[in-house]
This record gives C-alpha cells, structure tokens and sequence, in this order.
C-alpha cells in the first residue's frame, strides 16, 4: 500500500517541478525562430513533454505559450502551440497543426444561468474539450470556444472566433467563425 502512496507523491512532486521549470524559465525561452532558437524549441518540447496528457514529436512550443498543468493537453506530431497561446483545459490536438501567436482556447466557460447570484459565485459549466484535427492552421489572435471540434485540414482565419464545429478543409473567418470556402474547392492555377 505505500509503494503505490510514494509513487503517487513523487509524481506530483514531478509534475510540480517540472511546471515551475517550464513557467519559471523555459516559457521565457526566445522564440524557436531567433538565434539558437533550435535549442530553445528542444528544451521547452522536453519540459512539455513531461506535463502534457500525451506529447507527439518534433513539437513545438513557442515561447510563453501558458496551458496551466498541461494534464489535460494533448499534442501531436509535427505541432506546434503559437508564441503567447492561452489554452485552458481539455485540448487535444491533431498532427502537423500550426498555430498563430495569441491564439485563445477554452473548454469550459462561467455559469451565468442564474440571476440572482453574481456571476463570479455561480462556478463553471460542465468542461467540454475542444478537439482539433490532424493538418490544421489557426491563425493568430483566433478564439475556439468550449465544447468545438475542428475538422482535419481546415484553417481557421486570423482572430476568428469559433464557436461551433468546422467541417474538413473549411476555411473559416470572421465573428462568429462562419465558412468562406473549402480548401478542396481550390483549384490551383498551372505556374
């Protein structure tokens, strides 16, 4: 019985360490496109992979991307997690997704139901995770709301504000995110 006990307390203390390691410096790390910047992706993908639910290879994770514990995140191969990113919750992430800088992403959001109690004392709403397919692109300062999947190949346009499922290789735009077009309907003009 207290093998299991000892275990259990060093992982937390693992976890807790490598948290402090990755918000106390690794986070703060130059991005992985300035000087060196090969060394600075490798340390912060070592560290995340420590924290994260699952973490794929030759991630990337910008510098001072936050996603509290990591617990709850997902990441696949090739990916990578924008410069500033904020992801809150339960994420996963496809393979080969690009990431803009300031992207938003939540899974659960306040109770507000009631009116007769301040909003800030009625707690959460039931977590829904966010889902993002393999070959995604998300534009910088865009916004995914709780509970969204979005569908393998799409691109989600600059400060897009997503709060419903996206289809396979859409594209879309706008506040709230709507579809502009399918990337299968390119047609690609002979150079």
């Amino acid at each position: 019985m207290d093998a299991p006990l000892r275990f259990r307390a060093s992982s937390t203390i693992w976890s807790r360490g490598c948290s402090l390691l990755y918000y106390g410096m690794a986070r703060h790390l130059p991005s992985s496109i300035a000087p060196g910047g090969r060394w600075w992706k490798a340390i912060r993908a070592a560290v995340c992979r420590q924290l994260f639910a699952s973490c794929g290879n030759d991630v990337n994770v910008e510098t001072r991307a936050w996603f509290g514990s990591g617990r709850h995140l997902s990441l696949g191969d090739r990916s990578g997690i924008g410069v500033n990113a904020s992801l809150h919750g339960t994420i996963i992430i496809g393979h080969d997704v690009m990431m803009g800088p300031d992207v938003v992403i939540y899974s659960q959001n306040h109770q507000f139901s009631r009116t007769d109690v301040p909003m800030n004392r009625q707690g959460f709403q039931p977590e829904r995770p966010v889902i993002i397919g393999d070959d995604v692109w998300i534009g910088a300062r865009a916004i995914l709301l709780p509970g969204v999947t979005i569908g393998s190949g799409a691109i989600i346009g600059a400060g897009a504000v997503v709060t419903k499922d996206v289809p396979e290789q859409a594209i879309v735009v706008g506040n709230p995110a709507r579809v502009v077009r399918s990337r299968t309907a390119l047609v690609l003009q002979p150079a």
